[in-house]
């Protein structure tokens, strides 16, 4: 029902009210299957068109310890794995759920290919809803105080293990929907593999609010000057020196 989500829709925080006026019973969500990823990213490269079911063996087995039992592994799954990324742009993967009756956690592992022409030296993982230009994270379409959705789970007490980078050393966690990846490159040709936790919690019953979730990445690229544009700039300098030398030598 909420495939299509724009940021900042009036139906959208309208259906939202509603269903937190009317709900008085929680539940939760667990992950069912995970559709082909889809976006700007991945350039002219074709995913077939098929549907990952994901088994869930231990519901409702939030605060984990340990790496959760309930693992997604080579995420996003039978269609375009390892993830690819032809462009600078973002690929979202659309995960569907159903309710649950608790809060369920996911372990993913994930390997991630630069197939564009640029060096990476930072990865972007996003949580939100909607796919391509109508996807939204949670601070643009208002999650009222008490809402529960999909979030990264790895800090404070029985939370889940740290999420790991085989290239990046350091990471910035901003909010639970948004991990930013640094402290390393990723040269074209070369892959990263990384591993989190997610945790799929109460959601509100009456209205069923969202039968789906997307988690968006985007690699992170600095434009350097090109090789050419730096052999010009030294040309010019040496030219402006060997002139004000020239004049020096005369005065």
């Amino acid at each position: 029902m909420y495939q299509n989500i724009k940021a900042g829709s009036k139906t959208f925080l309208t259906t939202l009210a509603i269903s937190v006026a009317c709900s008085g019973i929680a539940q939760a969500r667990t992950i069912t299957e995970i559709s082909p990823p889809t976006g700007a990213g991945q350039g002219d490269l074709f995913c077939p068109q098929v549907q990952t079911p994901v088994d869930t063996t231990f519901v409702n087995n939030d605060n984990s310890v340990t790496a959760s039992p309930n693992q997604i592994l080579d995420f996003p799954g039978l269609s375009c794995s390892p993830l690819t990324f032809q462009a600078i742009a973002p690929i979202d993967t659309q995960l569907f759920v159903a309710p649950s009756g608790g809060t369920t956690e996911y372990f993913v592992t994930e390997t991630v290919v630069n197939n564009t022409s640029s060096i990476w030296n930072g990865f972007n993982f996003k949580i939100g809803f909607g796919v391509n230009d109508e996807f939204a994270p949670p601070e643009l379409i208002l999650v009222p105080f008490g809402f529960a959705i999909p979030e990264f789970d790895f800090n404070g007490l029985g939370a889940s293990p740290q999420p790991t980078s085989s290239q990046f050393a350091q990471l910035l966690q901003d909010g639970s929907y948004n991990l930013q990846w640094s402290g390393g490159l990723v040269a074209p040709g070369e892959s990263v593999d990384f591993t989190f936790s997610v945790d799929v919690p109460d959601d509100l019953e009456t209205n069923n609010f969202y039968d789906s979730f997307t988690i968006r990445q985007t690699p992170i690229t600095t434009t350097v000057p090109e090789p050419t544009s730096i052999s010009g700039l030294l040309a010019l300098l040496g030219l402006v020196g060997s002139s004000f030398t020239v004049k020096y030598k005369r005065t």
